[in-house]
């Protein structure tokens, strides 16, 4: 039996795109060359490994357990190649990365400036996105990896927890509110709250908090940009419900008024996510780790803050 490591890239990318043509496209290769170099496998192994039914594939028994392999070895043999041929004491290269605009306010400006500062021959691309968009990256392999709140297909990913985050409302400087006192949405009325679009993960969040709490709107309005739902909020009468991380640069500056939710919280749960089929290089496991350990601190001390008041 001979298996070659051009046939595992394209069965993963198969399985991970369910699409012999989005699988090509991602390999840069032609649709038929792809179901060829799947089909081949099949025959050394003896096995079937997908299904092919018209607009859909399923993987058999065998397919799926074979993709558990695959991931393994792909995995292994790019591991292989990074520690061979990186210098780990002088690192250098490039490499993607994707972050939420939650990030980027807050955790990203310290960590990156400090970063290059120390490592200045490693070149980094930030990609700003919104979690949907950034896991298919990764999964994709144009993102070495990304920090996001949710996961909404674990396939082909390496997910590990980094923190929790307490959701917060946010008002303007002069509102009614007292800035880092708790207060309960049930209990609120006349309440102008600017949401995401339907489509942002965190918008089915706080529908369901909404719902669930009993809590009346008066008023929505839809905004995805988290910066500009900032500064309306700062300059108008509309609130918002964000993330204390995207809001630490506003605990002490009093720009804007914070006040935590309770009965109950509302938590956002924040994830790593990478290629489950590839390995992070020297430099990008690096940045990660620091990123990841901003966030814990924010995430950190914003709880202290607010533990007082629950």
């Amino acid at each position: 039996m001979s298996v070659s490591i051009k046939q595992l890239k394209a069965f993963v990318a198969v399985v991970e795109e369910n699409s012999f043509s989005l699988a090509a496209e991602r390999l840069n290769a032609t649709q038929s060359g792809m179901s060829m170099l799947v089909q081949n496998l099949e025959l050394s192994i003896g096995k079937k490994l997908i299904n092919r039914v018209p607009g859909n594939m399923v993987l058999t028994d065998s397919g799926n357990n074979f993709y558990k392999y695959a991931l393994e070895i792909l995995s292994l043999m790019d591991k292989a190649l990074i520690d061979t041929q990186t210098n780990k004491e002088n690192l250098s290269g490039t490499f993607n990365c994707g972050l939420m605009p939650t990030f980027t306010r807050s955790a990203l400006p310290v960590t990156l400036s400090e970063f290059l500062k120390d490592y200045p021959k490693v070149d980094i691309k930030v990609t700003e996105a919104y979690s949907g968009v950034l896991e298919d990256m990764v999964r994709t392999n144009k993102l070495e990896f990304a920090i996001v709140p949710t996961v909404k297909n674990p396939t082909g990913l390496k997910i590990e927890f980094v923190s929790s985050d307490l959701n917060l409302l946010v008002t303007k400087k002069n509102s009614k509110f007292e800035h880092m006192k708790p207060v309960k949405l049930s209990e609120l009325e006349n309440l102008k709250i600017i949401l995401p679009g339907i489509e942002n993960s965190r918008r089915i969040t706080l529908d369901k908090y909404f719902s669930t709490h009993n809590i009346k709107l008066e008023k929505t309005l839809e905004m995805d940009g988290m910066i500009g739902t900032l500064e309306m909020v700062a300059s108008s009468d509309w609130c918002a419900i964000l993330p204390a991380v995207l809001c630490d640069l506003d605990v002490n500056n009093n720009s804007r008024t914070l006040s935590p939710l309770i009965s109950p919280n509302l938590i956002t749960e924040y994830v790593l996510i990478t290629s489950a089929s590839r390995e992070l290089c020297p430099s990008a496991k690096l940045f990660s780790k620091k990123m990841c350990d901003e966030i814990k601190s924010i995430t950190e001390k914003m709880n202290k803050k607010v533990k007082p008041f629950l």
